[in-house]
This record gives structure tokens, sequence and C-alpha cells, in this order.
């Protein structure tokens, strides 16, 4: 009954999905500036990212698009992950292997490829995240480098901003991916009891500030941009340490970006005999939605989960209830999902792949996995 469910909801969504993706070459609506965008509530921009994609591994890669053994993006590629039934993409970029100078100016041939893929995307009538990822070293949130950090985000995202300020609300910026102690042992885990951790939060909070300090006086279509904010390492409990303060926004837009590859023994650890989905699997996932939910969304401000997924085990029936119970609960929780996808199948840690880039369809060993996703949103 199961199978025979999955069939019938992926065939709907596939004729849905192919109405409105790979369409028009023109330039889209959503990034006209003679165009009258429609400004939507937070609650329809939820609903209408329905499920996110990450194009991981990708642009941001730090030496380049290709250095870590993905394919060119192509428009193709951002067609199929439209008629998936995704609504969503976010892009991650890492920019500080392309600037110069003082004020880190952006690589003009560089600034262009990222706005071409988000404009596919966009053509699509999709949703785009677009963030400051694998530049942890450039925002390094400790004490000692805090104004560099926060003069990095001004100097990126005053040019990000500018480049996009004719897009609609389409186009959501992402502050920062996991800021952290790199190399500590708090790396991964924030603790109040812990002076550099405190210093950190401390930094975060400013550099987020910064950030959106700096895209609203940009004007244009960024005073209606949704903005992302993330925590310590993106984690959801640091999300709910006292430390970490929303920045106050004018325009009263914030997203709070979260990641979670929950729970943490079937979703990321490499040994693979835990591998089964269980009540306590879900008791890790009520957990944590529930107490964001209590602080945040309780109180006017969404969630957006840009990171989550769950590793190939060998175990697609567990993973079908994984995907179907994560997004079914977030979707209950006004919460949304972005799974992460780097393309890689293989049994183990860190591999999250679900669109075979190179053939334009999903992995023979992530069908299951992607069903589950896709039923999660019923």
């Amino acid at each position: 009954m199961k199978k025979l469910f999955t069939v019938l909801f992926a065939a709907v969504v596939l004729c849905a999905a192919l109405c409105s993706c790979g369409g028009s070459d023109k330039k889209s609506m959503h990034s006209d500036p003679k165009a009258t965008p429609e400004v939507l509530t937070v609650e329809e921009v939820i609903t209408d990212m329905k499920i996110g994609w990450n194009l991981g591994n990708t642009l941001d890669a730090p030496n380049g698009e290709t250095s870590w053994g993905q394919p060119e993006t192509t428009k193709a590629m951002i067609d199929t992950v439209c008629e998936l039934g995704f609504g969503t993409i976010r892009i991650p970029v890492s920019w500080g292997r392309h600037v110069s100078g003082d004020d880190h100016k952006i690589d003009k041939k560089w600034m262009d490829r990222v706005q071409e893929v988000v404009d596919w995307a966009l053509d699509n009538d999709m949703y785009v995240i677009l963030n400051s990822h694998h530049d942890n070293e450039y925002y390094y949130p400790s004490k000692e480098k805090s104004e560099e950090s926060v003069k990095y985000i001004n100097d990126i995202w005053t040019q990000i901003a500018e480049r996009f300020k004719d897009y609609d609300q389409h186009l959501i910026f992402e502050s920062m991916n996991e800021p952290r102690l790199s190399g500590t042992p708090n790396e991964w885990s924030f603790n109040s009891n812990v002076q550099d951790c405190l210093d950190a939060a401390e930094v975060i909070n400013l550099c987020n500030q910064e950030y959106v300090d700096v895209v609203r006086a940009s004007g244009g279509r960024n005073t209606d941009r949704f903005l992302m904010v993330a925590p310590y390492a993106a984690a959801p409990y640091s999300a709910l340490a006292d430390e970490f303060v929303l920045p106050k926004d004018p325009f009263d837009k914030l997203l709070l970006s979260v990641h979670a590859y929950t729970p943490f023994d079937i979703c990321m650890d490499n040994d693979l005999s835990k591998r089964t989905f269980t009540d306590q699997s879900k008791a890790a996932i009520n957990d944590f939605m529930d107490k964001l939910s209590d602080k945040f969304i309780a109180n006017g401000t969404r969630v957006i989960i840009g990171e989550c997924g769950i590793i190939n085990k060998g175990n697609p029936e567990d993973r079908y209830l994984w995907g179907e119970y994560f997004v079914s609960k977030a979707k209950e929780y006004g919460m949304m999902c972005v799974v992460w996808d780097n393309a890689a199948v293989e049994l183990g840690s860190e591999n999250y792949g679900i669109l075979d880039r190179r053939k334009l369809k999903v992995f023979s060993e992530s069908e299951e996995y992607f069903k589950g996703l896709m039923a999660g949103l019923k």
C-alpha cells in the first residue's frame, strides 16, 4: 500500500512540476526591476517553499565549482530539481577565495556565475537561499578576530545585497554557515560555561546584526527580503541558549537558520549498525523542534532547517521513514526543510546524495529516501 501511495504521489508531484519547470529563458519576473512584485507574508513564503534541496559541494567548494568532484551546474540540472518537486534551492557559496584587497572585493566572474545559477532557479518560480558558506576562517567568531569578522560580513554582504537588490522575495539571504570555533573542543557544541563560547556567541550576534543592517541599508527590494540568521554552529540547541540574540530588524523579516542531522546515530554516525528508525529517533526530532517552536515560532520568528538528511547505511526503509517523519513533523510546526545533497551515495558517513547530477535522475540508492521526503509533504 505504501509503495502504491508513493508512486501515485510522485506522479502527481511530477505532473504539477512539469507545468512550471524548465520554462522560458527570458528574464525572470522575480529579478525584473520593472515588475511589481507581490509582497508575501512569512506564512505564505514558508508554505510556497515546500521542501528544499542543497546544491552541495559545488559553489561552496573553496577552490572552485568543480574542485570537489561535482560536475559544472547546468540549467537542466536545476530544472530537474524543480521537476522532482522541490520548491527551494539553497545555493551554498564560498566567497573568501574569490575576493581581493582589504575591502574583500568579489571577483566579477565569480559573482556573475553565482547570479547565473540563482537566475535558473528563479526562472522556475522556485525560492533560492543564498549564503556565505565555507568562510568560517573569515568570520571566525573569537574575541581576537571580532573586528575583522564583522568587517568581512560588511564587505561581502554589501556587494551581494547590491548585486541582488532588484530581486523579489523568492531570493532569501543567509548570513553565515555554521559559524564556530573550528579546531577547538567546543567546535560543534556551544557551552555557556566556557568563556570562549560566550565570546563566540557575542561575535556571532555582532556579525548577524551587521549583516541585517547592511542588507536593509542597500535599499531596493532588500527591505522586503527575508533574512536567515545563524546561531553558533547552526545548531538548534545553540539557538536555544540565552546568549544567542536575534538581531534587530526594522522590517521584521527574520528567519532562524539551523541544521539538524537528527538523530545523530542514524543520520550521521559512521557506525553502520546504527541504522534503524525508532521511537527514540522520533523523540529526538520532536525534542528540538518543540523547543525551537516554543522559543521562536511562538514569538513570531519562523525556522528554516537549512541542512538535514540521513546517510546511506543500506537501510532504504528506515531512510524512507526518517524522511517522511522529519519533513511532516517540521511542516506540523510551521518549519521547512532543505535536505543536504553532496551527490555521494556509498555506505557510510557524509553520503547524502539524492540527485545524480550527471544522469539527471534520483540515485537508485536514494529512491526510497526521496519518496519518504516527498511523502512528508502530504
